[in-house]
């Protein structure tokens, strides 16, 4: 933080006094927002407003391709520092096809006249690498993958603006007839996603803002999305959140439920799987938000939001397959745990998923450390005595479970704790089952692999490591069993995320253990639930 302080106090003394404007209200109330989204310190806010007072227009270029104009749209309902005073001072658009004055010949040579490193490019929409027809532009016809390459070879920073130019948007969903990518695809160099159909203004301003008085981009995900925006999923700042986590879902559009604030998961919200800050930011000045407005999520801003999240008023269950795309499960080698250790080498740290036993070995010693109470009765006594939320929980799966809650409270056996993580498939299916399996962990592990959906209902596990061990604990978590069945989720897709966050944690704990000894050690696999490449995959990926 004082590094970017100090180098915006050094670019402030080499620019030009003549340019100053008069710093307003509405300035300063931008950047006071600003600095506070960016958790950056109240030293900042006189060093900014004196920058952008001083600074000249910065070149802004905003190529459209295979889009709609909503992220424009977005764009022109900005109102802190209001659209004119950032096209008027803040910014000097030289190119923009909705919005800028000039026409034909005269639009075309403002891009001939750009200098080499001196202009911010923004992207609206996907590209159309090989059928370039689909996209023209000017008297020289040129392909909109050719004024992309141009203009991003010479760009001081390439801005994705919208989920069609960040992973593809609609126009990529299957069949995807114009072989439409996203721009990252073509270009070949590192670019700034601003996802969203469309993003927030918002998240527009503030990212380029950043970019602006930075020169750098800020925090970014493995997706190039500004954490700062995209760092929590919209599930987990929304408003409804409360009646997800007691099981008071809308049951249908209509449902009088809705505008008592119930959750929307069960009509089709994918606000658990969609990375945003739309809950905390809105559109249209602060008024509403989808959810708000009483429809769920569509997970706009994840890549394949069109194809991975099946139909939007339903959750993903397999009579919606035809949405999915399918993905190759191949069989892995199973070792058994004698011949797992015996092969284990000392650089190596080994992760042994087994239905029997699972452990994570160091130097020939079990590192892991997991307890769960697999007795279902005690298992929702005390679930109901934690809090008014999960008390309420568990009253919402007597009333809409009821045979299965008679059998499950009927459990009057004594307590049974494992210490193995597989388990949690077991308490999974007693829970969610009247089935008897007698291989139940296999049965959940080819349920969870038919499961046709990518994406994860992340049950949140938590992770700590010492020195000596690596703890795992799913007490918690294992409730969201219970949301998730209640909001409409089938079996097989809660199993796919209990594997898939048992997987994490696994290796989370791993990668920390790694970081906090200071070692370079190998990890191997060996069980017999990790017999199919998407388990190794969560694993070693």
């Amino acid at each position: 933080m004082d590094f970017l302080l100090n180098n915006l106090k050094q670019k402030i003394q080499h620019i030009d006094q003549a340019q100053k404007f008069i710093i307003r209200d509405e300035d300063r109330r931008f950047v006071e927002s600003f600095v506070k989204t960016f958790k950056l310190s109240q030293d900042f806010v006189e060093p900014i407003l004196k920058f952008l007072s001083h600074k000249k227009s910065t070149n802004l270029v905003w190529l459209s391709l295979s889009e709609c104009t909503g992220c424009t749209e977005s764009f022109l309902r900005n109102e802190i520092p209001g659209i004119d005073s950032l096209l008027l001072e803040y910014i000097n658009l030289d190119y923009h096809e909705v919005l800028m004055s000039a026409a034909g010949f005269q639009a075309r040579e403002n891009l001939k006249n750009l200098k080499k490193g001196e202009y911010f490019l923004v992207v609206e929409g996907s590209v159309c690498a090989q059928q370039e027809y689909f996209a023209t532009f000017g008297a020289e016809a040129s392909s909109g993958a050719e004024e992309l390459l141009h203009l991003s070879r010479d760009a001081f920073m390439v801005l994705c603006v919208g989920t069609c130019s960040s992973f593809g948007g609609v126009q990529a969903a299957n069949p995807n007839p114009t072989n439409t990518e996203s721009i990252d695809k073509l270009i070949q160099r590192e670019v700034v996603n601003i996802p969203g159909c469309p993003p927030s203004d918002i998240n527009i301003i503030y990212t380029l803002m950043y970019a602006i008085l930075f020169e750098k981009t800020p925090s970014l995900d493995a997706l190039n999305r500004p954490l700062w925006a995209y760092g929590k999923t919209v599930h987990d700042t929304c408003e409804r959140k409360a009646k997800f986590e007691s099981g008071d879902f809308v049951q249908t559009f209509g449902d009088e439920k809705m505008t008592q604030g119930y959750c929307l998961y069960k009509v089709g919200c994918k606000g658990p799987y969609a990375y945003n800050n739309c809950p905390k930011v809105k559109f249209n000045s602060k008024t509403s938000w989808p959810i708000q407005a009483g429809h769920g999520c569509i997970a706009c801003s994840e890549p394949n939001f069109w194809d991975d999240f099946g139909v939007f008023e339903t959750p993903m269950t397999k009579q919606n397959k035809s949405f999915a795309k399918e993905e190759k499960k191949e069989a892995v080698s199973i070792q058994d745990f004698h011949t797992f250790v015996l092969n284990l080498q000392s650089h190596q740290i080994g992760i042994f998923l087994d239905s029997k036993q699972t452990q994570i070995l160091f130097n020939g010693k079990n590192i892991l450390s997991f307890n769960l109470e697999l007795n279902t009765h005690l298992f929702l006594e005390e679930l109901a005595k934690k809090s008014k939320l999960t008390s309420r929980l568990v009253e919402n799966y007597q009333t809409y479970f009821p045979k299965l809650y008679q059998k499950n409270m009927h459990n009057m056996s004594d307590s049974r704790i494992s210490q193995n993580p597989a388990d949690t498939l077991l308490l999974m299916h007693e829970i969610l089952s009247l089935e008897k399996k007698e291989n139940t962990h296999y049965f959940a592990l080819q349920e969870a692999m038919s499961f046709p959906f990518k994406v994860v209902s992340d049950m949140d596990f938590s992770v700590k490591v010492s020195e000596d061990n690596i703890v795992i604990d799913a007490i918690k978590g294992m409730r969201l069993i219970l949301c998730y069945a209640l909001g409409g989720l089938e079996y097989d897709g809660i199993a796919y995320g209990i594997l898939a966050t048992l997987c994490k944690a696994l290796k989370e704990g791993v990668a920390k253990f790694i970081v906090l000894k200071g070692i370079k050690n190998d990890v191997v696999l060996g069980g017999d639930l990790v017999q199919n490449s998407l388990i190794e995959k969560w694993l070693l990926k």
